[in-house]
Formats: structure tokens, sequence, C-alpha cells
């Protein structure tokens, strides 16, 4: 498609260049020739609004305008397109306001399903990256409890997006910064102290403030008993919390790593704030930011200009105490990844962190990094909705929170421990990140067409049983070269090639612009038209063995979209349901 769009875009902008130079068209310079799919197969295929965006500049309306590049065009290209001997075009008019539609000869049609049949797998793949080294950082919960469902919406949109950039060439990898230091877990190890102490028989104690009230530690404290008793008793407090901190931070790890492997997600590399204070690279950015005179002392903390960047107020990096603030060990972080050679680093953040945005920017910025290799995206928020349609509160510190197990356990109860994840995926997917996400239970146990992720394994699902009803007839599919396919004549088998043309495209542009919800819709829209196809026409034809082997090549390639399309998801493309 991409090949055929540069055909067409350099057709177009030769005709404006001719009447330019008749002086039928008064613009100074021919600006970037949009193109889109058609909405309809009547308007063709692929339509420019180029005459649109022209007519302030030539002061002229648009269908006029159109009407004058068609004229422009070169008559050789003309003439094969009339006498439909044209390799890509089969016809170019003017629409509406003056839009130009381009009707795409049948012969790119048969291309697309021989382009397919042979990359097969690779459909949809290309090397625009030229294995360029791309880290994403994603979930990097602190490691103070379970994950909940917000945690694993930024897993699956992550996971989703280092498959889609590896597939257009990239060597991305997946990256988990563990919060291993800092006041939340020592409030952690204080936690699990007084947890350890009641479950001994101690009353009257109570968590400290900004501590962690879930069930989940005093299970934990418990075991700590059952298996150690009350030695730990016999050390002084300090010394115990920091015991409790370590034994903590490493069993939530563990069970956080275990709810990232159940729903797919395996990361490449797991960092720790921990190593990288205990690195001595925080001392360097400071000496850095010193060297740059970007620091300053006021009320006996150290301050960073931040306001030299435009933020509209400085902020502190060495408190009183002479502790860092979290932007010293990030800034550390971040200096560490361009070290290791990234082109490109991706943060995905939580909805609690948009204000961090900015200021780790300007701390990137001020470490000497290209203002574009850093991208941060935030991951909004979820809301669980019941039976009833309420949304479920959720506070990790209140221990009331849905975790990533618990929710995939309730979708297990209805449809089995594969598809569980495969929803639970899918409904995490299928809108933008910037949107929140109403995660509706009731449609995700729904074992019908309604529930999209269904939808489309069920259209993977029918094209697999095709073949495995033809194998029964004694059918067996030909090679396509021996295949005629120009059998292929109905209006929803073009309509069904054109949208398999399209997903190169589709993955090209939901890698670049990090949209990893174009995938999950255009498989949508993908069933939606196969489906119908598949109620409405008979692949399996005796009496038609031609037309069935043309077919039998359609499916085959409808079947091969669904699978690719459905594993940069992380999803299962189930044989029969």
């Amino acid at each position: 498609m991409d090949r055929i769009k540069t055909e067409i875009y350099n057709i177009i902008e030769r005709a404006i260049q001719a009447a330019v130079a008749a002086g039928e068209l008064a613009i100074s310079e021919v600006p970037t020739i949009p193109f889109s799919p058609t909405k309809t197969p009547e308007h063709g295929d692929i339509a420019t609004p180029i005459a649109l965006g022209l007519a302030k500049q030539a002061r002229m309306a648009p269908r006029n305008i159109a009407e004058i590049i068609h004229e422009h065009i070169d008559a050789d290209t003309l003439k094969r397109i009339d006498s439909n001997t044209h390799p890509i075009i089969h016809k170019i008019e003017i629409a509406g306001a003056g839009f130009i539609n381009i009707h795409l000869s049948d012969n790119y049609l048969y291309d697309t399903l021989q382009t397919i049949t042979e990359m097969q797998s690779a459909y949809g793949t290309c090397n625009k990256g030229t294995g360029k080294p791309v880290q994403i950082e994603f979930v990097s919960a602190n490691p103070t409890g379970p994950l909940n469902i917000v945690s694993g919406r930024a897993a699956a949109v992550g996971d989703t997006l280092v498959n889609l950039l590896n597939a257009i060439g990239y060597k991305a990898i997946r990256e988990f910064y563990v919060n291993d230091a800092g006041g939340q877990v020592q409030r952690l190890g204080e936690s699990i102290d007084v947890r350890y102490r009641q479950a001994l028989g101690e009353e009257a104690l109570e968590i400290p403030e900004g501590g962690y009230q879930g069930a989940y530690l005093q299970a934990f404290a418990q075991t700590i008993v059952e298996t150690e008793g009350n030695a730990y008793l016999q050390l002084e407090t300090d010394e115990r919390v920091a015991l409790f901190r370590d034994k903590g931070i490493a069993h939530i790890l563990a069970q956080q790593k275990a709810s990232l492997e159940r729903f797919r997600v395996n990361f490449d590399v797991w960092a720790s704030e921990k190593a990288i204070r205990e690195s001595g690279k925080p001392e360097e950015i400071i000496q850095l930011f010193q060297e740059k005179e970007y620091l300053y002392e006021a009320e006996g903390a150290t301050w960073f200009r931040m306001t030299d960047f435009g933020d509209d107020k400085d902020c502190v990096v060495i408190r009183r105490n002479g502790e860092y603030t979290y932007f010293v060990p990030d800034a550390a972080y971040h200096r560490d990844k361009f070290d290791r050679g990234f082109t490109t680093v991706i943060d995905l953040f939580g909805p609690d962190h948009q204000g961090h945005i900015s200021r780790l920017k300007n701390f990137v910025k001020a470490l000497g990094m290209p203002d574009d290799w850093l991208e941060i995206s935030i991951i909004q928020q979820v809301n669980l909705v019941d039976a009833e349609g309420n949304r479920l509160d959720m506070s990790k510190r209140r221990g009331q929170f849905h975790t990533l197990d618990t929710l995939i356990d309730e979708l297990a109860e209805t449809v089995g421990e594969q598809f569980a994840v495969d929803v639970a995926r899918y409904f995490f997917l299928m809108r933008a990140n910037s949107s929140h996400l109403d995660f509706n239970m009731e449609l995700a146990i729904t074992h019908a067409s309604e529930n999209p992720v269904f939808y489309i394994q069920y259209a993977h699902a029918r094209c697999c049983s095709i073949f495995e009803q033809g194998g029964e007839q004694g059918i067996t599919p030909k090679p396509i070269a021996e295949v005629s396919l120009k059998q292929l004549t109905e209006p929803m088998e073009h309509e069904l090639i054109r949208k398999l043309a399209e997903f190169p495209s589709i993955v090209l542009l939901s890698a670049e612009a990090r949209e990893a919800h174009r995938i999950p819709h255009y498989l949508y829209e993908l069933s939606g038209i196969f489906h119908p196809y598949y109620n409405q026409h008979r692949v399996l034809d005796t009496k038609d063995m031609e037309k069935t082997y043309a077919r039998l090549i359609l499916v085959q390639c409808v079947q091969s979209v669904l699978k690719n399309g459905l594993t940069l998801l992380g999803i299962s493309a189930p044989t029969s349901m």
C-alpha cells in the first residue's frame, strides 16, 4: 500500500506542478498531499482532499482545483487508466466538494493476496526502525502490594507497544523499574513489623501514618510467624523494620513477577532504584548540575532551577536532612538508560504521575539528552464496573483495591484461564491510553458476538474450521500460483482484500504513534467484514472448484492477518471455539 500511495502521490504532485506551470493554479509551493482510505467502495479505495487544502492559497473553489489537477495528469497515465492497462489505478474521479477519489485496479487486490501468502506471519512487518534500540519502561509499580488493574492496563499497553516497535524493525525491550528505596518501602517495613507483632499477640498497635493496611501484609506476617516464630522480637526496632522491609520487597516483587508472567508479560530488564542509588550515579548527577549552576541553597535544602526550563517553580533535590528527593535517582536512572545506548526511551506513567512529566523532561534536558529522546505517556485510570454498573473504589493504602490476579480469577471462573487473559488484555487495549477505561465485567464474560475479543477470535476459528471441513471433503488448497484469483468477483471479497491491504500501514501507524488501540479496532473491523461474508457466501463448493480454490486463498489470508494482529496484542488465536 505504501508503494501504491507513493506512485499515486507522484502522479498528483506532477499534475499540480503542471497546472502551476500552465498558470492555471496560482500557488507558491505544493504542500504535502494527504491520502486516506475511503468510507465506501463506491468512492474508490483512496481519496485525497488536496484540492480543499489548496483553496485558500489558490483563491479558487476546491472542486475547480480538483478538476484542473485531473486535467493535468499526464496523458500517458490517463491513457493507460482509460484503457484499463494501468497496473495500479482503475479510475480517478472528482467527488463532492473537491475530493479526488482513486479506484485501484484488481491487480492490486491480487498482489495483496500474493504478498500475504508469501509473507504469512511476517505480513505487517517492515524494517523502518533499522534495528535502533528502544527501551519502554512500564508498570514499575512500587513493591508494596499486589499489582492492581491500572498496572494491568499499563502491562498490556507496554507489552503491545514493544511488539509493535519490533514488528517495524526496532530493537525494543521491556523494562521494569523497581522502586525498592525511599520512604514507601520504609513504611512497608514498618507496616509488616506491626502485623508481625500483632500476629504474636501484641495489642494496641496501629499501622503508621502512610503505611499499608492490606490483608496481604497480614497473611505475609502470619507466614513469618509460622516459619520463624518470635525470633525477630530480639532485634532492635530499626533492625527489625529494615529486615522486614527487605523481606517484604522480595516477597511482593516475586508476586508481581508471577502476576505479570500469568498475564503473558515478561520483562527483559528489572532495574533497581536501590542499585542506582548505591552506584554513585546520583552523586554524579548532583555534581554535573552544580557545574552547570542549576543548583542553589535555600531554606536548608538544595534546589534545582526548574524555572530556567520554563517551569513555574523550582524544586528541591536534596532535603534538609541530606536525603535525595525522588527526582535525583530518577534523573540518574535516565542517564543510565542513555549510557546504555537507547536512541529512544518511552516511559508509560500512571495517572498520578501527570505532574512529574515536565520536570523529568527538564532534568533530561539539563543532562544534555536530545529533546526527542524521552517520550512520556500517561496510562489513564481504569474503573472496574460491577454487575450493577457501580465503580469499585481502589486504594492500596486503605487495603481496598482490585488486583490484576483477582480480575483474571473472576474472568476465569466463566471463560477459563486462557480466555481470561485474552479478554483482560483486549479490554485494557481497546481504548486510547489517554482515555479513562470502564472495564465492563458483564460484557467481558459474555460468550457472544457482543464481546469484541470473542468476535475476533471466532473469526479466526471460522477460518480454521473451513480448512478442517475442506479436509473432510477431500479438498486440498492449491498453491496460489495455480489459482485464478479473478474468481474473486464479489464486492464483499474486494472489501475484505482492501481491509487486508491496510494491515501493514495500521501496524506502522500504531507503532509510530504509540497507539496500541488501533490494532484491536482494526481486527474488529476485519472480523466485521469476514463474518457476513462467511454467512452469505459458500467457500467450499464442489460444483465450482476454481472459485473454491480462490476463496480458500482469501480465507487463508484473513486467517493469517487475524493471527498476526492477535499475536501483536498478546492474545491467542484459537482454532476452535
